[in-house]
C-alpha cells in the first residue's frame, strides 16, 4: 500500500467473471476507518453517479435495496455490509457486488474497490487508488471507477464516450455532495420536503451542482410550486453541462417539457430513453406527457408499460398505467395494475389515490373510502383527498360542502408553506361559484388566489374563473400576461390562452370568432374537457343544437379520465340544452334528469339549479 503513487491504481482483475450488460450491479455502504463523516455515504453516491454514467452498467437503485432489508426484516435505512448486500442481490437475481473502502494512511487517503460475484463471493475484479489529500478523493475515485468499468466488460468506446470526471459530473466538494446524499436518501424514501433543505444546503456550499438545483425544480413541480420549480429549473440548464451525460439528458428533457416545450420536450425524452434503455425516468415522462397533456392514451400507456417492465419497483409505471386505462375506459384493468403495484411494494401509497380515482369512476364509494384511509398521514396525498372530495361535492351541485373541503385544502397547503397550493384550492372554488352562478363571490375567490401567487397556472386557473364570471378585461389581462411568461408553453401558446380569449368573446356574444379562436386547439384537446365544453356552449349561442350535444358527448366520454371534472355535470346541462334546441324533447328530458341524479343532494339555492328546473319544465 505504501508503495502506491499519489493517484496511482494498482488493479487485479479475473477473467471469465465480467459482467454482461444484461446484468445488474450493487453498490454496498463503504467501509470508512478514516474517522472523517464527511466521507460517509458520500463515496457511495459518487461512485453511482460515476458508474451510471454507463448504459453498459447498470446499478440497483438504494431504493430497491430498502424494500428487499424490510422483507429480510431489517431496516431499511440500516447498513449495508458485504453481507447484507450479498443476500440483497441473492434476492434480486443482481450478479454482481461492489464493496468500497476508505483508509487513511499518514496524510494520504486509499480507496479500495471490489468487485465481487454475489453467488460465490469470488472476486471480479480489484481497484486500489491513493489520494495524497482529502481534496482529490473524488478525483482518485474517478480514475478508479474508469478501470473498474473497463474490467467488467464495458468497452472502450463506450467508457471514453460516457466518463465525465466526477468533480464536473457532481461537485468538487465532499461536504455539497454528502448533503445532497442525504437528500436523495430523503427523496427516494418519499419524503421530498424533508430533502429540500438538503438540497438548498448542497447548494449553498456549491453553487454550480447542477443535479442539486434539478432536484429542487422536480420536488418543488412535483407539489405545483410552478414558480419555484422554473427557477431552480432554470439553473440546473444553465449548469447542465456540470453534469453527467444521464443528468444532464435528464435536466434537459426535463427542462423542455416542464416549460410546456412539448415537441423538444418529448424529442429530449426519446433521446433519453434511447441512449440509456434501462433508465425508468423517460418512459415516466412519456407516459405523463401523453396521458395527461395530449390525450393520447395508447402512446401513454406504452410507455407507462415499459416503465413498470424497465422497473417494476417504480410506481410510477403503475400510475400512469392506470390513468391511461382510465382514459380508455377500461377501468378493471386500470384497477388491476393498480393491485399488482401495491402487491409488489405496499409502501407506493400515492396508488391509493389514483384507487381511489378508479373507485369513483366504478361508483364504488366504499372502496374509495377504504383507500382514501391510507393518504391521511401523508402531507401531499392528503390534499389530493381533500380536493378530490371538494371536485365531488361540487359535481353534485354542494357547494358549501365543497368550499369546506377546498379550505382544508388551503391549511394543509398553508402549513407546508406551498402558496401555490393554497391559491389553486382558492381557483377551484372561483372555477366552481362561477359556473353556478355566484359571480362576485367567484370574483373574490379568484383574487385571493392572486394575491397570494402571481405563478402562471394560478394566473390561468383564475383568469378561467374570472371569465366564466363575466369579468372579462381582468381576465384577458391575465391571459396575456400567461402568455409572456412562458412563450414556449406549446399548450399554453394553443389551448389555455385560446380558453380564455374564447370565453371572452363568447361573453361578448361573438360565438363564431370563440369557435375561431379555439381552432388551433384542435390537436390537442383529446383529453381536454375545457375546449370541448366552450365549443359546446359556442355552438348553442350560434343556434346549432346537434353540434353542440357532439360537444358535449365529448366532454362526457373524458368521464372515466376525469370522473371528479365539474364539467362532466355541466355537459349534462349542455346536452339537455342542445337536444331541446335540436328539437328532440325526449333526449333532453333524459340529460335534464340525468344531471338531477348527479344534483340529488345539491343545496337547493344553488342559481344554476333553480334554471335547469325551469329548463326542465320547458321540454317535459
Amino acid at each position: 500500500m505504501a508503495a502506491l503513487v499519489a493517484g496511482g491504481i494498482f488493479l487485479r482483475s479475473y477473467k471469465g467473471h465480467a459482467i454482461t450488460e444484461k446484468d445488474s450491479i450493487f453498490i454496498s455502504d463503504f467501509v470508512n476507518t478514516t474517522n472523517d463523516p464527511v466521507f460517509d455515504g458520500t463515496l457511495k453516491k459518487a461512485l453511482a453517479v460515476d458508474l451510471e454514467q454507463s448504459p453498459f452498467l447498470n446499478v440497483f437503485s438504494d431504493a430497491k435495496a430498502r424494500h428487499t432489508l424490510t422483507l429480510m426484516g431489517k431496516q431499511p435505512d440500516e447498513r449495508v455490509t458485504v453481507e447484507t448486500a450479498r443476500e440483497i442481490c441473492q434476492r434480486n437475481s443482481v450478479k454482481a457486488l461492489l464493496a468500497g473502502s476508505i483508509a487513511s494512511l499518514g496524510s494520504q487517503y486509499v480507496v479500495t474497490l471490489d468487485a465481487i460475484n454475489a453467488a460465490t463471493g469470488d472476486t471480479l475484479a480489484e481497484v486500489q487508488g491513493q489520494a495524497d489529500s482529502k481534496e482529490q478523493v473524488l478525483k482518485t475515485l474517478d480514475t478508479a471507477s474508469t478501470r473498474l468499468r473497463g474490467k467488467l466488460g464495458e468497452s472502450l468506446a463506450s467508457i471514453q464516450k460516457f466518463d465525465k470526471p466526477l468533480e464536473e459530473a457532481t461537485t468538487s466538494s465532499l461536504e455539497a455532495l454528502k448533503s445532497f446524499t442525504q437528500g436523495d436518501a430523503k427523496h427516494s424514501a418519499g419524503d421530498e420536503l424533508a430533502a429540500v433543505p438538503l438540497y438548498k444546503h448542497a447548494v449553498e456550499l456549491d453553487p454550480n451542482f447542477a443535479m442539486a438545483y434539478a432536484r429542487l425544480a422536480t420536488i418543488y413541480g412535483n407539489f405545483s410550486q410552478t414558480s419555484l420549480s422554473e427557477e431552480y429549473r432554470k439553473k440546473a440548464f444553465e449548469l447542465k453541462d456540470r453534469a453527467s451525460e444521464r443528468e444532464r439528458l435528464y435536466i434537459t428533457s426535463h427542462y423542455y417539457a416542464d416549460q410546456g416545450d412539448l415537441e423538444k420536450g418529448i424529442a429530449a425524452y426519446e433521446l433519453y430513453k434511447q441512449t440509456y434503455p434501462r433508465e425508468v425516468t423517460p418512459y415516466v415522462n412519456l407516459a405523463v406527457t401523453y396521458t395527461q397533456f395530449l390525450g393520447e392514451f395508447e402512446k401513454g400507456l406504452a410507455n407507462a408499460k415499459e416503465a413498470i417492465r424497465v422497473d417494476p419497483d417504480e410506481y410510477r409505471g403503475y400510475l400512469f398505467s392506470s390513468v391511461a386505462y382510465s382514459g380508455l375506459n377500461r377501468l378493471d384493468e386500470a384497477k388491476a395494475v393498480l393491485k399488482a403495484g401495491l402487491q409488489r411494494n405496499s409502501t407506493f401509497l400515492g396508488l391509493h389515490d389514483t384507487f381511489a380515482y378508479v373507485a369513483y369512476a366504478q361508483g364504488d364509494l366504499a372502496t374509495m373510502e377504504k383507500e382514501d384511509a391510507f393518504l391521511h398521514d401523508q402531507p401531499d396525498l392528503e390534499m389530493n383527498l381533500y380536493t378530490r372530495h371538494g371536485d365531488i361535492a361540487a359535481l353534485g351541485g354542494q357547494v358549501q360542502k365543497a368550499r369546506e373541503f377546498y379550505q382544508k385544502t388551503g391549511q394543509v397547503a398553508q402549513r407546508l408553506q406551498l402558496k401555490e397550493s393554497e391559491a389553486a384550492s382558492l381557483t377551484s372554488q372561483a372555477w366552481m361559484l362561477a359556473h353556478f352562478g355566484y359571480p362576485k363571490q367567484a370574483t373574490d375567490a379568484a383574487n385571493a388566489a392572486l394575491a397570494l401567487s402571481q405563478d402562471y397556472f394560478t394566473k390561468l386557473f383564475a383568469a378561467s374563473a374570472l371569465a366564466f364570471a363575466g369579468e372579462n378585461r381582468k381576465s384577458l389581462e391575465l391571459a396575456s400576461a400567461a402568455a409572456k411568461d412562458r412563450p414556449n408553453d406549446t399548450l399554453g401558446q394553443v389551448v389555455f390562452v385560446p380558453f380564455l380569449q374564447a370565453t371572452v368573446a363568447l361573453n361578448g356574444g361573438n360565438a363564431k370568432r370563440a369557435l375561431e379562436l379555439l381552432n388551433p386547439a384542435l390537436p390537442y384537446d383529446k383529453g381536454n374537457t375545457g375546449v370541448c365544453y366552450l365549443r359546446g356552449l359556442a355552438y348553442l349561442k350560434l343556434g346549432q343544437g346537434n353540434e353542440a350535444a357532439q360537444q358535449f358527448q365529448r366532454v362526457l366520454a373524458l368521464r372515466n379520465f376525469a370522473p371528479t371534472d365539474l364539467l362532466m355535470s355541466m355537459a349534462h346541462l349542455g346536452l339537455g340544452r342542445a337536444y331541446a334546441l335540436s328539437g328532440d324533447k325526449a333526449k333532453s328530458r333524459a340529460a335534464y334528469q340525468d344531471l338531477f341524479a348527479l344534483w340529488k343532494d345539491a343545496d337547493p339555492d344553488v342559481p344554476l339549479l333553480k334554471q335547469a328546473k325551469l329548463e326542465y319544465e320547458k321540454v317535459k
